[in-house]
């Protein structure tokens, strides 16, 4: 899926700025060694840099790149490159179009973006490419946009949400939770004595619930846990947040009621159970969003997929560079 992702950034979003704020040039002889080979499309070593440099500021900070994050960004250039050219192939096959009189427009838009058409060139052939081939390559990209847009790009109504949501009820329940709060003192191993000093602790804590303070102060004066701040408010957990010892206890405790100390390998808890809440269903309205991106997603990729296996029973991916 992130293959898709940065298709779609680079073939629309950047388009205009693939070739802005490069740092250094591309030396030209670059073009003789072939990395990959895509029918008879050849991607070159300059192709891979070119497209590195695209990539580069939405993975990375200059100045952060080890030697294995770079190799990293390499192979993400070369698969989108290959996909690229896939795609193109089956933006041709389907009869997708971009004409002179658009490409005119563009350039005229660029030209006009960088103070003239002798300072694109400029900037273009810093690349390794003429002028004339970055039209074409632009043409290449608008078309494969097209192509994505038209076949891979998909809305989800809120009809089949519903739909899909009804058929498929037993993917939406929640089961049982306890809205609780926690207090947890620590057993430092490496005091001499640590646990010791962790018992004293939870039994001050313990005591000063029994004489009726606050659980929320008691927690935060307290609990070592990061939701002291939160007066050891957690919300509502499952089974599987906890320990099995400490579950044992507050599956068993009715809602207000509280733990008594509760000693595990990690140290001392105390937990006061607020409210429970049955296994249930989670309510469409709350699924939706969330429910609707991930299916987005899903079709999206199985379109996006479809188009390359395509396009691979007609042409031959082969990689030189390992």
């Amino acid at each position: 899926m992130r293959v898709l992702f940065i298709l779609l950034f680079v073939l629309s979003t950047g388009i205009l700025q693939a070739y802005e704020n490069f740092s250094w040039k591309i030396d030209p002889e670059m073009k003789k060694k072939v990395v990959a080979q895509v029918g008879d499309t050849k991607i070159t070593e300059m192709d891979v840099q070119r497209y590195m440099k695209v990539l580069l500021p939405m993975n990375f900070y200059h100045r952060s790149i080890t030697k294995e994050k770079m190799a990293e960004l390499r192979k993400k250039a070369i698969e989108t490159l290959v996909n690229r050219e896939l795609l193109y192939y089956e933006a041709q096959k389907k009869g997708i179009k971009v004409s002179d009189k658009e490409l005119d427009k563009l350039m005229e838009e660029l030209e006009k973006r960088y103070g003239s058409k002798e300072k694109l060139k400029e900037l273009v052939e810093q690349t390794g490419i003429t002028l004339k081939e970055f039209r074409e390559e632009l043409r290449k990209r608008l078309m494969i946009d097209r192509l994505i847009n038209k076949y891979v790009k998909v809305n989800i109504s809120d009809k089949e949400l519903k739909e899909y949501y009804e058929k498929n009820k037993h993917k939406f329940k929640e089961p049982e939770a306890l809205k609780v709060r926690y207090i947890y003192i620590e057993n430092d191993p490496s005091k001499p004595d640590g646990k010791k000093l962790a018992k004293e602790k939870a039994e001050k804590a313990y005591k000063e619930l029994k004489e009726g303070k606050e659980f929320g102060d008691v927690a935060y004066k307290y609990s070592d846990d990061l939701s002291r701040i939160k007066g050891g408010e957690l919300g509502f957990v499952h089974r599987g947040r906890f320990e099995k010892e400490i579950e044992e206890v507050i599956y068993g405790l009715k809602p207000g009621e509280m733990s008594g100390i509760i000693e595990t390998d990690l140290g001392y808890h105390i937990v006061k159970v607020e409210e429970k809440r049955p296994s249930r269903l989670v309510p469409f309205e709350k699924i939706k969003d969330k429910l609707k991106k991930e299916l987005i997603e899903k079709k999206q990729k199985e379109r996006f997929e479809a188009l390359l296996e395509d396009a691979k029973k007609n042409l031959k991916v082969v990689f030189y560079d390992k």
